[in-house]
């Protein structure tokens, strides 16, 4: 078999064999140390004169004699027990011996009743009383609270003895191993919720075995995984900054031609439809690429219910095209902290796209209600919905179903969950963006299929605190 050569082996190995040793000497210790408490009144009685008294006083009073002065002279010490036994191990105070003594003194103590024709005799743990008959008594001292098998105290003491070695090397174990691994799980879980700056602390990494290079290995992984990012969203800023110079040129030539050409204005109109719908492209995606870059957000106090009245009716014409009516309520004085333009933006999207997709005739309900920690908004529609696979997915950038959708009432097809509209209307980062601008304010955005048919989008914010 090959030893591992790793120094969490013999890091591991070492705490066992400390344990192991710790436990034999409290053990060792405890059982010494109850024992000869316990056994004082036994090994004192064992060295007195008691046993010279019964011989004495058999030989003066006989059987009889040494009856009464057992059961009303002898001065016995507490904690122990005398008996004298005859040849059939029967005591003369007719007292039965413990179950758990008796076959070890009938075979060790008092012996089979039989004469002795050698001169040998051989040893008995008790010191035998001859009585003026000849008979023979055996004197029999056995402690009241220790058995073969030990006694409580014993047993308490090395209970004692093995949780406080269970103790230590548990505490040691997860001093040396469960605490560096539950510090890599808490990074883990910071870099795996949006916090690429999380690392792992130096005392781990310092650290000279298996753990210590993981973490090493963990924050180097870290360190190129938010350059990774950092890189990832410079280049979509600088990009959509590059892209909008070409696209206003563009506009401007198509301005001159309309001048030059009015006859094609049809063709012009087509264009300048898609110049309009790439810019606003460029336009989400510069502004996914700062949410996702953590920029510090410029916080001021506002009040949410103003904020979504003055949404609600400023969506109120895009909704009318569409023959969809848009009601709200709202509690009055729903205060938060945070970027006004940026917040907007977030319930923006999520209404336009539950406006897009409701079908014609329906109702676009929009709540708002506080609890003691947190603003809950929920935007609700009666479209066609989304599979529920792609409840969470629908809120990544451009996830489209990879199915076609089911025609909702009104003739709404929601053919991509994740865009606010299938047909050239989004561009496929709106609701991306929205859990961004949520998160980013320390909330979330979550979607849920509605009953009776239709989506429920949740958007909670934590509440600011008026002192």
């Amino acid at each position: 078999m090959r030893v591992p050569s790793t120094r969490l082996y013999w890091r591991m190995a070492l705490y066992i064999g400390a344990a192991l040793a710790a436990f034999t000497a409290l053990a060792v210790t405890s059982v010494v140390l109850v024992a000869s408490q316990e056994l004082q009144s036994y090994t004192a009685t064992r060295h007195s004169t008691l046993g010279r008294e019964a011989a004495d006083v058999l030989r003066s009073r006989g059987r009889e004699g040494l009856a009464r002065w057992l059961a009303r002279e002898a001065r016995v010490p507490e904690g122990v027990t005398v008996y004298i036994l005859d040849e059939e191990s029967v005591d003369i105070l007719g007292r039965q011996l413990p179950d758990l003594y008796a076959g070890f003194i009938r075979r060790s103590v008092v012996g089979p009743a039989q004469p002795y024709d050698s001169n040998y005799r051989p040893v008995r743990l008790a010191p035998q009383l001859i009585g003026p008959d000849g008979a023979t008594y055996a004197f029999l001292v056995l402690p009241n609270r220790i058995s073969l098998l030990g006694n409580a105290a014993t047993t308490l003491g090395l209970l004692v003895a093995a949780c406080l070695v269970v103790a230590t090397v548990a505490w040691l174990i997860a001093r040396a191993f469960a605490r560096p691994l539950g510090e890599l799980q808490r990074v883990v879980r910071e870099i795996a919720s949006g916090q690429i700056d999380a690392r792992v602390p130096q005392a781990i990494v310092a650290r000279r075995d298996e753990l210590g290079a993981l973490a090493s290995d963990f924050n180097s992984m870290a360190d190129r995984l938010g350059r990774l990012i950092e890189g990832r969203s410079q280049l979509m800023a600088e990009l959509s900054h590059e892209l909008r110079s070409p696209l206003a040129r563009m506009r401007a030539a198509l301005e001159l031609e309309a001048h030059r050409a009015p006859e094609r204005l049809p063709e012009r109109a087509r264009l300048d439809a898609e110049i309009r719908r790439l810019d606003a492209v460029i336009g989400d995606l510069l502004r996914y690429s700062r949410l996702d870059a953590a920029a510090p957000i410029a916080r001021r106090l506002l009040r949410l219910d103003e904020l979504l009245g003055e949404l609600v009716r400023d969506e109120e014409v895009e909704a009318g095209t569409r023959g969809v009516t848009l009601r709200l309520a709202s509690e009055a004085d729903l205060v938060v902290a945070g970027d006004p333009a940026l917040l907007r933006s977030g319930f923006e999207n999520v209404l336009r796209n539950a406006i897009r997709f409701a079908p014609r005739g329906s109702t676009v309900e929009v709540e708002a209600r506080a609890s003691a920690a947190e603003i809950v908004v929920t935007i609700a529609d009666r479209g066609p919905g989304v599979p529920a696979e792609w409840l969470e997915r629908m809120f990544e950038p451009y996830a489209r179903v990879p199915q076609p959708a089911p025609e909702a009432p009104g003739g709404a097809v929601r053919s991509d969950p994740a865009q606010h509209g299938a047909a050239g209307e989004g561009t496929g980062l709106g609701l991306a963006i929205a859990r961004r601008v949520f998160a980013s304010h320390g909330g979330s955005a979550a979607a849920a299929l509605r009953d009776g048919g239709g989506l429920l989008v949740t958007l909670r914010l934590p509440r600011a605190r008026i002192s």
